[in-house]
């Protein structure tokens, strides 16, 4: 959100030229900042029932009285393109960062690039495998961050009741397999080479162009008119 201020200032007074980068300042992150927060509401018609951390996932840098610009940009950015900027081009998905454990830590002999929830995989109501079920495997297969977490051949005697998790070298499917005390196999998570890739949806930039629309004149009336009233 960029404003030029000869644009600004058409049709003021002399007082009130002087008060409108102040006032367009403050307008202007108010604007950002409502912009960021109705995301939140707007990923929810985009998505199907989006994780916090998706629908959280923006914040505002405020505009100054000498830069008359305000940004909605990601909370967190880990390295590379933040993952939901490919919902807004659409193109490849980064690998998330359970997927490159799974790729540096697996003995896998193709090539782990994807890796996606199977049919016997417990999942979120977002569709994402749960949080025990994803510890549980990347400790089974010795893919946790912290080596002391992942499942020994002595744990594995201490817990004979527990799953036993492993990535077959050949004759089933590429992916993370579960097997039960009694014998029964489970896949939790496949593996593909293939990069995922998303259409364009989030309609991020069309979002906040239309509250920058909607929301900055009032705003910025309305900061005006208290930074007059302060001169008084």
């Amino acid at each position: 959100m960029t404003l030029d201020a000869r644009d600004l200032t058409r049709g003021l007074s002399h007082l009130e030229k002087e008060q409108a980068p102040y006032a367009a300042a403050r307008a202007l992150t108010d604007t950002a900042w409502t912009a960021a927060r109705g995301l939140g509401d707007h990923m929810k018609t985009v998505f199907d029932q989006p994780t916090a951390f998706t629908r959280n996932a923006f914040r505002a840098q405020g505009a100054t009285k000498s830069k008359l610009e305000a940004t909605v940009l990601p909370k967190d950015r880990q390295g590379g393109r933040h993952y939901l900027f490919a919902q807004e081009d659409g193109g490849p998905r980064p690998q998330t960062g359970i997927e490159k454990l799974l790729a540096r830590n697996v003995a896998f002999e193709g090539v782990l690039q994807t890796v996606i929830p199977a049919q016997d995989a417990r999942l979120t109501k977002a569709g994402n495998l749960s949080p025990g079920q994803l510890q549980q495997v990347l400790s089974g297969v010795g893919a946790q961050r912290d080596r002391t977490s992942n499942t020994t051949a002595a744990s594995r005697r201490r817990r004979p009741s527990r799953d036993v998790f492993f990535v077959p070298r050949a004759g089933l499917a590429p992916g993370v397999f579960a097997r039960s005390p009694s014998g029964r196999l489970k896949m939790i998570l496949a593996f593909t080479d293939r990069v995922a890739r998303y259409n364009p949806r989030l309609g991020f930039e069309d979002y906040v162009i239309e509250v920058m629309a909607d929301e900055f004149p009032e705003a910025f009336a309305k900061w005006l008119d208290r930074a007059m009233r302060s001169r008084k």
